[in-house]
């Protein structure tokens, strides 16, 4: 049995159904492929389920990277007193009242004051100089845990610290969901949770990730822990500067490691997020992006330095559609396909497919117009019918200027019937829209 095999039953109603090991289990929502297939040299899952009961997880301390975060700590601090054991503040000499907020909220809260040297990675691993047993839960200041999911952060590592001896010892990362604010999009592959006496460490002065001495990404397990993130509010991004940053940071990490694909990604990507672009500029980033990204799958799990190379071709669909290259958005959405990347190469495929079929429908629009001048009075019951699927062309290719004039003449020439029959099921579509016009 493998520990996929475990999770699955987990959700069924064998042995282990109602068991705290069985609804532990079901806090873990995806693993990476490799751990998936993890065979467990597994007991009987009665006697599994019963040794449960008297595990003692190992601690878990959450670590807190602080620049004046006065307005914020406190409240990250407190939401998760059900979840960590401790807390270490690594605070980059705040001229506020950081400091203060944080040991308000926790009084054993353990203070490391650490000069900023441009780079989180660096940051992140001075935990692990400040703990060496237990659990590290890297949480960033402007995070909060949802209060709907307390005590479910300590469950899933409590599960993971009793598989251990399971797994083999895996090195691994544990990622809860973090979602920005106000319904905005939401981030599963985190990897902030990690052992502290591990071999994993950061890498990267920004966009930081743990990878094993060799550079390879860890076994992953994604679990349904939810913190809410206020820092990408727009007004928070424009006080705190963080496009500005994270910009920065990208070409000091380029020119260390000019070779490095990641940092051509994400220097392009940050920096087409602070302001609209020009069309030179924009192909220019895609010029540089594509030659760095090349057109080959990544082998293997992604490590440190292919691990960008699949999310560039996305952001090369993106480009391409800006520049109204199709050839290239056709070539890319290609590349995202064999990469298992379905969701992002069928929307791109499907632009594509469905531009070229609108532009279409717009030029036979054109030509029923056009058509028009050879009108009879032998005919002129075609040019009715025609008039028809010109206003039902219009409609569909979003021509809407011509919609009415095409549904007169129709009328006028004795037809319409059809086209009148859209208009009304039209309306009742409309009328199930919340907060329609119609």
């Amino acid at each position: 049995m493998n520990l996929s095999n475990l999770l699955d039953l987990a959700h069924g109603n064998g042995a282990l159904a109602g068991s705290p090991l069985a609804a532990d289990l079901r806090l873990i929502t995806s693993l990476s492929p490799d751990l998936a297939a993890t065979e467990l040299s597994c007991p009987d899952l009665v006697e599994l389920a019963a040794g449960y009961a008297a595990h003692r997880p190992r601690p878990v301390t959450a670590v807190v990277l602080t620049l004046n975060e006065e307005e914020r700590i406190a409240r990250c601090l407190t939401a998760l007193a059900d979840d960590v054991d401790h807390c270490l503040v690594i605070d980059s000499a705040s001229t506020d009242d950081t400091v203060e907020q944080a040991l308000r909220a926790r009084d054993s809260t353990r203070i490391r004051s650490a000069p900023w040297a441009d780079d989180f990675a660096h940051q992140r691993n001075l935990a692990f100089t400040e703990v060496t047993d237990g659990w590290l839960c890297h949480v960033d200041a402007d995070e909060v845990l949802m209060p709907s999911h307390a005590g479910r952060l300590r469950r899933a590592l409590s599960v993971l610290d009793y598989l251990d001896p399971l797994l083999d010892g895996s090195a691994l990362v544990v990622s809860p969901v973090v979602a920005d604010t106000g319904g905005g999009r939401a981030y599963t592959n985190t990897q902030r949770v990690l052992r502290a006496d591990g071999p994993l460490r950061f890498r990267g002065r920004v966009h930081e990730h743990p990878y094993d001495p060799q550079g390879q990404a860890p076994a992953r397990v994604e679990v349904d822990v939810r913190f809410e993130h206020f820092g990408y509010l727009p007004e928070v991004i424009e006080k705190r500067g963080k496009r500005e940053l994270y910009v920065r940071l990208a070409r000091q990490a380029r020119a260390e490691e000019p070779d490095n694909p990641k940092w051509v990604y994400y220097e392009i990507r940050d920096a087409l997020d602070r302001q609209p672009p020009s069309q030179n500029e924009l192909r220019d980033a895609f010029t540089r992006l594509a030659a760095s990204a090349g057109d080959a799958v990544p082998a293997g799990p992604p490590g440190y330095r292919c691990e960008r190379i699949v999310d560039s071709w996305s952001l090369l669909c993106e480009l391409a559609l800006q520049l109204g290259e199709a050839e290239h958005l056709r070539r890319y959405a290609d590349l995202l396909a064999a990469a298992g990347r379905t969701v992002e190469a069928t929307y791109y495929g499907t632009l594509l497919e469905s531009s070229r079929l609108l532009g279409r429908l717009s030029a036979l629009v054109d030509a029923i117009t056009s058509a028009e001048a050879d009108e009879e009075l032998s005919n002129r019951h075609l040019m009715a019918r025609l008039f028809e699927v010109q206003a039902t062309l219009a409609l569909a290719s979003g021509r809407y200027e011509t919609v009415v004039p095409a549904y007169r003449k129709s009328v006028a020439r004795g037809a319409g019937r059809s086209v009148s029959e859209d208009f009304e099921m039209l309306a009742r579509v409309l009328a199930e829209v919340p907060d329609s016009a119609a």
